[in-house]
């Protein structure tokens, strides 16, 4: 058994995602509606206009051509999204982002949208609510050795995702309270490309992550209503679900599987929530890191498309042999040119590279 299994060993803790309601009184203020409503409007009429920048309280955000219900505006960067209404209450939500929480912390975050609010002149009419708070464990594990009757759950409905008949992801429950026990790094590979955490956790394999999810009326009853409230009580909320919803255990031949062992995985989360409050771990993030990967998933994915292409190209030309890689790249420019236009050329990577900057890839 390998000693990583024993003492699994924590790499990263803290809050993955919030989503926060803020009371601001919309009628205040130096938000110009007309303008945006327009910026709108142009887009929807403008082919390809995905965003449009704009600077607002002194943030620069990506203005969207769409809002989202019940929310007319959406803005974002790469640390959070603002919704807006100017006649809702609240008038103002906000979606705090996997990178901005990991690499500023929760608190820094919420300094900047306070610090967005008085440069905007807006009025604070209630304290803020907190309606979904996602907090992560990211354990670093030698070999997985557990199944879906391992665990032991309040939640009726859970689901088990596999993978070549490997376990790579367990969910419990739904709405209220959601319980995931997933392979991070397959999830990055597959799905959120988040390459990023393999530099905060100094190391790119064997990490699985242990999620709590928990929306609105669970983290009342937990007292948690404001992001104050958040910060004196998430360690609380955090043991009582890692105690009583959902625990892992190793099987024994206890006929109740509740009194089961708890299995190292789950006795090393419950001891490093023991040691909260304090949550969160702020690092540097090597920018470069993210785009050396996007890069490489990009070549990747170009390199099969040119195999096909040569193909193509072989047959049309009578070919018999494959052509070689560097025969096939002397074509590149004769075989791209219908397809290319400078002026195109220019806009759309500029536009790209501004993309970038908001957030928006």
């Amino acid at each position: 058994m390998s000693s990583g299994l024993l003492a699994p060993t924590l790499l990263l803790r803290g809050l993955d995602s919030l989503y926060v309601s803020f009371f601001f009184d919309m009628s205040t203020g130096r938000l110009d509606w007309d303008d945006m409503a327009f910026r709108k409007e142009r887009m929807k009429q403008t082919r390809n206009r995905e965003f449009e920048e704009v600077c607002l309280g002194g943030e620069r955000l990506a203005l969207m051509p769409h809002g989202k219900n019940p929310y007319a505006y959406v803005l974002s960067n790469k640390s959070f999204e603002i919704r807006l209404s100017e006649h809702l209450r609240p008038g103002c939500h906000v979606q705090f982002f996997s990178e901005g929480l990991w690499t500023e912390g929760a608190e820094a975050l919420l300094a900047r949208i306070e610090c967005w609010r008085q440069r905007l002149g807006l009025h604070v009419t209630s304290p803020n609510r907190v309606s979904r708070a996602d907090w992560a464990f990211d354990y670093h594990l030698g070999l997985v050795d557990f199944s879906l009757g391992d665990f032991v759950t309040r939640a009726v409905k859970n689901a088990n995702w596999r993978e070549h008949q490997t376990d790579q992801s367990f969910i419990f429950g739904t709405g209220e309270i959601v319980v995931r026990v997933y392979d991070k790094v397959a999830e990055i590979a597959q799905q959120s490309g988040k390459a990023w955490f393999h530099q905060l956790w100094g190391q790119s394999e064997d990490v699985w992550r242990i999620e709590f999810q928990v929306r609105g009326e669970r983290l009342k009853q937990a007292g948690i209503r404001s992001t104050d409230d958040m910060h004196d009580l998430q360690a609380d909320l955090l043991r009582e679900l890692a105690h009583n919803h959902t625990t892992l255990r190793r099987p024994g031949s206890d006929s109740n599987r509740s009194r089961w062992p708890l299995h190292p995985l789950w006795a090393a989360l419950q001891a490093d929530i023991a040691t909260m409050p304090q949550t969160g771990l702020v690092r540097q993030i090597d920018p470069q890191m993210p785009l050396d990967w996007r890069l490489y998933q990009q070549l990747k994915s170009m390199y099969g498309a040119l195999k096909g292409a040569a193909a193509v190209d072989a047959l049309r030309g009578g070919l018999s042999e494959a052509p070689t890689f560097d025969q096939f790249l002397a074509r590149l420019p004769t075989l791209l040119g219908p397809h290319h236009d400078e002026t195109g050329w220019n806009r759309d990577v500029a536009h790209r590279i501004t993309a970038h900057g908001l957030g928006q890839w």
